[in-house]
């Protein structure tokens, strides 16, 4: 283990193997100093309010002893050979995720190999040990080390090898919680998250995760406060807990268009894809318009805000929204959805349909009656009116059909805002709605479109805007094993 004494908040396990073998040579954990503050923010944000170690900040050198320990215990699978797993957060049932027996043996999840961090889901009524909110070895990580590793007696080969090896992988028919991330899936599977504790049900997991983030922002300023000292812990707490709420809500933007998968090889049954269920697909965005597009009014608290800005809460929670609105809209999705109904018919999610939904949720204002509405809700729409018209006019364009289905769905919302104009209560929601129809005016002229690229398309055909936007198994860096999604309107120091 290489001790990095750095401000790089992170941990690594880099290993060099024989490409002819597969035979690990060397190995090292290089762990910078500073992924002890990510770990003791990530606890605090996740499970503060199920540890009463973690009601005041700096936590305990034994708790943080603990951290360490998990840190160090994912890097060394990196360098045993494994690789993430973001599958297996999925494969446990939600309702084992709370249970005190379970966790006690089985943990949250499978693995150590997977991001999933500390047990947000679990509520205070469960009463889970402190012990067990942390991830530990789990089934994967055993059975693994076993398929990796364990000798096979009279086998000289590796072509001998071959039928024992396929025997022990079979349990994953029986044993969801052995599998692992689907081969060229491409982002569509939603149980594929990373960051992700319970992403069997993503809508669930989340709902509880936001119960616990409602109390970790009662617990910002007493955890933080020490006579004499700035409010460096609370700026920073307060922009990671943004961060972790947009996080877990991306969790839910995955089961749009998502198709669940298990690796599958000739001579197994089944296909190795089948789509979400429309009606789940429907509900994840019924909950992304009630939990992520409205405001979350449960973290603007004066007390906290007046002492780390002057000004910028507005903007902090603009671009929380803005990272799941983009993740949500991003082009990937759409063309799974219009796949899906090609393919499935009737059974599919059809993308008018959320599109329409997506639309009514974050325009909720204006169907009937007075209009009001607030700074948060019209920097939201903003940002909806920009995307819109950037995927209509940006180059390279978006597919035939959802340049189409944009256009229709700007000329249904310019129809709207025309009918709520009338109704509108102050004159701040009045400008924005003139405003607004100026926007969609622009945006669906022709001659406002950008010039066609002078470099070529991403030549591997990535969705730089999915890559950047979402939280998916595609979307992280491998020799990063521990990111930071803070929501920041200024650099970090």
């Amino acid at each position: 283990i290489r001790y990095l004494p750095s401000t790089i908040e992170n941990a690594s396990g880099p290993h060099i193997s024989d490409p002819r073998t597969g035979e690990i040579i060397e190995s090292d954990i290089q762990y910078y100093h500073n992924v002890m503050n990510l770990q003791r923010d990530w606890y605090f944000l996740q499970v503060g309010p199920l540890d009463p170690r973690a009601k005041k900040l700096p936590l305990s050198d034994d708790l943080m002893g603990r951290l360490v320990e998990y840190v160090v215990a994912h890097e060394v699978g990196h360098t045993l050979g494994f690789q993430h797993n973001m599958k297996a957060s999925a494969e446990y049932p939600v309702e084992k995720i709370r249970d005190p027996e379970w966790l006690k043996t089985m943990s949250h999840t499978p693995t150590l190999m997977d991001y999933s961090r500390f047990n947000y889901v679990a509520q205070p009524e469960d009463n889970i040990p402190v012990e067990d909110l942390i991830p530990k070895i789990g089934p994967y990580d055993k059975w693994a080390t076993m398929w990796g590793y364990k000798p096979i007696p009279g086998a000289r080969t590796p072509d001998e090898e071959k039928k024992t090896l396929d025997e022990w992988a079979r349990e994953q028919d029986a044993k969801p919680y052995l599998r692992f991330s689907t081969a060229d899936a491409r982002g569509s599977d939603p149980g594929e998250n990373t960051e992700a504790v319970g992403d069997a049900d993503a809508i669930s997991s989340t709902a509880n995760g936001i119960k616990n983030l409602k109390r970790v922002s009662d617990m910002l300023l007493p955890a933080t406060s020490h006579p004499g000292e700035p409010y460096d812990d609370l700026e920073e707490l307060y922009g990671r807990m943004l961060g972790q709420w947009a996080t877990e809500l991306n969790h839910v933007s995955a089961i749009v268009g998502g198709l669940n998968s298990q690796q599958k090889h000739a001579g197994q049954d089944g296909v190795r894809f089948t789509i979400v269920p429309r009606e789940r697909q429907a509900a994840a965005v019924r909950f992304l318009n009630d939990n992520a597009f409205s405001t979350p009014t449960w973290a603007l608290k004066a007390e906290i805000l007046r002492r780390i800005e002057p000004t910028g809460a507005v903007a902090r929670v603009n671009l929380a929204q803005e990272r799941v609105l983009n993740s949500l809209l991003n082009n990937s999705r759409f063309d799974r959805l219009v796949e899906q109904e090609a393919i499935d018919g009737a059974a599919a999610y059809r993308a008018s349909d959320f599109l329409a939904d997506v639309r009514k949720g974050i325009w909720r204002e204006i169907e009937g009656g007075p209009v009001k509405i607030d700074v948060y809700r019209r920097n939201l729409q903003n940002s909806y009116l920009d995307l819109l018209s950037t995927k209509l006019n940006g180059r390279p364009a978006v597919a035939d059909d959802y340049r189409a289905l944009i256009r229709a769905e700007l000329r249904d919302l310019s129809t709207d805002i025309g009918a709520a104009l009338p109704r509108a209560t102050d004159r701040e929601t009045r400008a924005h709605l003139m405003d607004a129809r100026d926007q969609i005016a622009k945006a669906l002229d022709p001659k406002f479109a950008m010039p066609a690229p002078t470099t070529p398309a991403n030549p591997f055909g990535l969705d730089d805007e999915f890559r950047f936007s979402s939280n998916s198994f595609e979307d992280f860096d491998p020799s990063q094993c521990w990111p930071d999604y803070s929501v920041r309107i200024r650099p970090k120091n």
